[in-house]
């Protein structure tokens, strides 16, 4: 007979497990612990098509920190900011995204190999466009993209994809704007890959709640 102190135990080790698989399904990033003025904690910088990663930033303002991509006039590719943490080829990932001035255009990044090979989403809002593309030997192939979007210039915009084998979908605001199919098959190298937020060089764009959940064996 199991002693109620032993059961005790084991229900408590249930729960550590419990919330410790939860942690490694969904996790989210807010930057509430890093040092204002200073790099983000646990990313890695890169950049495409220009010659550095440029200047990011956590910022803090109201009792709230939040990422910054500084604009930078003379750059004319795109700077990304990476997590280092892995996370499932098979995600939903979802970032809040404020365009601070100049140039504004960004968005999220994921199944991130390196700064050659990774699947984005940007919004370029003064085009009022969104897009999903696919990046494969440094070469953007453009998937599927919506134009004529109505959003306010100031507000916080909140963006979203899920990705399940070869299934895209994508939201703004909540609201479902297309679904896509990546027809290609292969996907080399390791099932994991990385996640992360990406500006134009000229933009200045704020991100926050960066919030990733991994979808494997879910259709």
């Amino acid at each position: 007979m199991v002693s109620a102190s032993a059961r005790l135990v084991l229900v408590a080790g249930l729960l550590c497990t419990s919330a410790l698989a939860a942690s490694q399904h969904a996790w989210t990033i807010t930057f509430e612990d890093d040092r204002a003025d200073q790099p983000p904690t646990g990313f890695t910088l890169a950049a495409m098509r220009q010659s550095d990663a440029g200047r990011w930033l956590v910022q803090r303002a109201d009792n709230h920190s939040y990422l910054v991509h500084r604009a930078d006039p003379s750059a004319h590719g795109f700077a990304l900011a990476i997590s280092n943490r892995s996370a499932s080829d098979d995600v939903a990932l979802s970032a809040r995204v404020r365009f601070a001035g100049a140039s504004r255009v960004g968005g999220v990044v994921w199944r991130y190999r390196d700064a050659q090979n990774y699947y984005c989403l940007l919004l370029d809002l003064d085009r009022g466009v969104l897009s999903v593309y696919r990046i494969t030997a440094g070469n953007r192939i453009q998937l599927d993209t919506r134009d004529e979007l109505e959003l306010d210039p100031e507000a916080w915009h909140a963006l979203k994809i899920v990705h399940v084998g070869s299934d895209i979908r994508v939201m703004l605001g909540g609201v479902r704007v297309f679904d896509e199919q990546d027809r290609r098959s292969d996907r080399r190298g390791p099932d994991d890959g990385r996640v992360g937020v990406v500006a134009s060089g000229t933009s200045e764009i704020w991100f926050d709640d960066i919030s990733v959940e991994a979808k494997r064996g879910h259709h």
